[in-house]
């Protein structure tokens, strides 16, 4: 029976993989609660939760005078009349050098969308790898969703104390959207699969 259990869970868990959807657009409103860390030359951390600031824009503050703020759709846009862009995650430093940052979202329900364009079929549509103010700095991903889909977004880069960095990367909602029907006929074909071996 134990067997049997497992694989009903492992089916559906598989089922609902199969019918995730991902909503593009998410803003820098949209993200309260993600956790933002950020670990500093001389060893120390610390951490903030995201809150939301007005209806486009919303950031981390911690207690050592750093922010991390976006304003608008995390995909971002440039405008080329006015040499703007749009959509960048901005982070102000105070008065203690940054050697890390790291941003964990898919604990709220957002993922990294990594790759250029629509890079495969899982409906998360175009994505943005991560571009930054400092060539030097680089980002790393972990907690993998699925394909180019990250959960935590880690970048090295050295911030002096006052100075600050710029960077841009796509982040999309993350649902599940199960479907009863699909997910019925898994259960009973599993249920008739269990009454077959216990006949025998």
């Amino acid at each position: 029976m134990r067997k049997f259990i497992i694989a009903m869970a492992m089916t559906l868990f598989a089922s609902f993989q199969a019918n995730a959807s991902y909503v593009q657009g998410v803003t820098g409103a949209d993200m309260v609660g993600i956790s933002v860390s950020v670990d500093f030359a001389n060893g120390s951390s610390e951490s903030a939760i995201w809150q939301a600031l007005s209806a486009t824009e919303g950031g981390a503050f911690g207690a050592s005078d750093w922010a991390l703020i976006l304003d608008g759709d995390s995909f971002g846009d440039y405008d080329p009349v006015s040499n703007t862009f749009y959509g960048l995650f901005t982070f102000f430093n105070g008065p203690f050098d940054v050697v890390s940052i790291t941003i964990d979202i898919l604990s709220e329900g957002f993922v990294f969308d990594t790759a250029f364009f629509d890079a495969s079929a899982n409906g998360s549509g175009p994505g943005h790898e991560f571009v930054s103010s400092d060539p030097q700095a680089t980002a790393s991903y972990s907690n993998l969703v699925e394909d180019e889909l990250y959960g935590t977004m880690t970048i090295s880069a050295f911030i002096a104390a006052g100075n600050g960095l710029a960077f841009q990367t796509d982040t999309d909602a993350f649902g599940e959207v199960p479907a009863p029907a699909g997910l019925l006929l898994v259960a009973f074909g599993l249920l008739a699969l269990r009454a077959t071996r216990r006949s025998k």
